[in-house]
């Protein structure tokens, strides 16, 4: 067995029989740290040399040897740590300071221990290191999978709300299509009697555009990313989530939108999205039998102390109120203080999975809010959501449409479906750009290796058969280092900021094209050339 200097000291005292009241205290001592199962040593402040080592840490790093530094036996490094040195350990009159606690993985990363480190004095009167580490691996675990189980039922969550979403985006369009077949067929007759018709052509624009913004908005919805908090404001929000309840709902049920505040909040605006679509839906489901009033209420009110107190996280002053009341058939008392956990639903099995308003706590709670709930039998129920007030604002008004740059330069313009090939063509001719097109990345690929000087910028789709827009990227950059490329794609996970620094890839466009993007990108990217 491995004794250390300081306890065979102590144990010749025992020997000869002194057992004075210190000699006792030290060895109790040391039985103690013996018996932890913390990794506890000692070490020289100036040297880093260990002085003493407990059971525990003689068992894991297989170390018996006294003046070893201690960076090497533990952390297996070649200089002192970071968090080891005198001026944290001591203040500017050499006495000890706070301790030093932080969270590390071991040398291995396989393990995760709690360190805490502080100056002690020693026998000999100086002050030494003691370092105390514990191993919280179970607690790291156990934390990685509850954020795994909550993304999870956010997600499952998510798929639940876009299976109400179904009919509410169907119906959105329908009507966006009626508008584009529509206006396209008046335009078209116009023009067969050489009737210039821009009114039906803006129709078609304006359709076109609502289109793009509902795919985006089902493509953010669904997407399992990290949420992003940005000041925003939530009424247009709330309006967009009524107008796709509107077609889900029955027609018995009124709704009813009144907005008393516009100010701004730090928040998500999926998750707002989704914390609206959660509680409408609940109301709607309260009502669907008889029919009813769903009313929602933007404003504004100050949270005092006492309410403060009554809800963790929450801070007393100025709060934006979301509040969503219903009609309903309410909410029993005995099932009032459940309606939060994840799972626990009154709906039948295939009406719901008792995931929504768990949901919906959290997310309120990650923005530092309070929910609310007040129900009675038969006459309905009302959920109030607290968010604090942004101190930041967001941008208040959209930008004014200016008119797109034009330019002179060759470009190189690839995608696989000809008739989006040829409509950039028509584009960017139009703005003044001489235009090569190809539908195959192979061939836009052999094209640029016979002729690499022939083109100022090439624009390619991400996604085509054989090779991607990536692919044909990193050829053609290998070909000529500082060709500007632009990549357009109608669904943006793929592309990542990542691959995007570096390929060099100088914009990120996406479907469908509008014009005034695509040149502003191309003025962007020709006029700020990589040096």
């Amino acid at each position: 067995m491995f004794v250390s200097q300081e306890t065979a000291v102590i144990q010749k005292i025992l020997a000869r029989g002194d057992q004075t009241e210190s000699a006792v205290a030290h060895q109790t001592i040391l039985t103690i740290l013996d018996s932890m199962e913390a990794i506890i040593y000692a070490a020289d402040i100036e040297t880093f040399a260990i002085l003493f080592m407990n059971r525990r840490m003689r068992e894991v790093f297989k170390q018996e040897e006294m003046a070893q530094p201690c960076f090497k036996v533990v952390h297996r490094r070649s200089s002192p740590c970071e968090n080891c040195t005198r001026h944290q350990l001591l203040d500017a009159q050499g006495n000890p300071r706070e301790a030093q606690i932080w969270e590390a993985m071991d040398a291995d990363k396989t393990r995760w221990y709690l360190h805490h480190n502080r100056a002690v004095r020693w026998a000999d009167g100086r002050y030494v290191r003691l370092h105390v580490a514990t191993d919280i691996s179970a607690v790291k675990l156990l934390e990685q999978e509850r954020i795994q189980n909550e993304t999870r039922m956010r997600q499952t969550q998510k798929m639940e709300a876009l299976g109400t979403l179904a009919g509410g985006i169907a119906h959105d369009f329908n009507n966006i299509l009626s508008a584009i077949l529509g206006y396209a067929d008046l335009a078209l007759d116009d023009a067969r009697r050489g009737i210039a018709a821009p009114a039906y052509v803006g129709q078609i624009i304006s359709a076109g555009q609502r289109a793009r913004d509902l795919v985006q908005q089902i493509l953010t919805f669904s997407r399992q990313t990290e949420t992003e908090a940005k000041p925003i404001q939530i009424q247009p929000i709330v309006k967009e989530a009524l107008k796709l309840l509107r077609a889900a709902l029955p027609s018995t049920i009124a709704i009813e939108l009144k907005i008393e505040s516009e100010t701004t909040i730090l928040a998500d605006p999926v998750q707002i999205h989704q914390v609206i679509m959660n509680l409408c839906t609940n109301a709607g489901h309260a009502m669907r039998a008889d029919g009813g009033q769903l009313n929602v209420l933007i404003a504004e009110e100050v949270l005092g102390e006492e309410f403060a107190r009554n809800h963790h996280g929450v801070q007393p002053g100025p709060h934006l109120l979301l509040e969503v009341r219903d009609t309903g058939h309410g909410i029993a008392p005995a099932h009032l203080d459940k309606i939060f956990d994840p799972y626990f639903t009154t709906k039948g099995k295939s009406e719901g999975t008792g995931l929504g308003l768990a949901v919906v706590q959290g997310i309120v709670q990650s923005c530092r809010g309070a929910i609310a709930v007040e129900s009675t039998l038969g006459q309905g129920t009302a959920f109030k959501i607290y968010l604090p007030i942004s101190s930041r604002t967001g941008l208040a008004a959209s930008a004014i449409e200016s008119l797109a740059p034009v330019g002179r330069e060759r470009i190189l313009f690839v995608d696989d479906e000809l008739p989006l090939a040829e409509l950039g063509k028509e584009l960017l001719e139009r703005l003044g750009y001489h235009v090569t097109i190809r539908t195959k990345s192979i061939e836009a690929l052999a094209l640029f290796e016979r002729h690499p000087l022939d083109f100022d910028l090439v624009i390619t789709d991400m996604t085509m058969p054989f090779m991607t827009g990536e692919q044909l990227a990193e050829k053609l950059l290998l070909i000529r280092p500082k060709i500007p490329i632009i990549i357009c794609t109608g669904y943006s996970q793929r592309v990542t900021p990542e691959m995007m620094a570096r390929l060099g890839i100088r914009a990120l466009l996406m479907k469908p094209l509008i014009r005034n993007d695509m040149a502003a990108a191309i003025r962007k990217a020709l006029d700020n050339p990589v040096r």
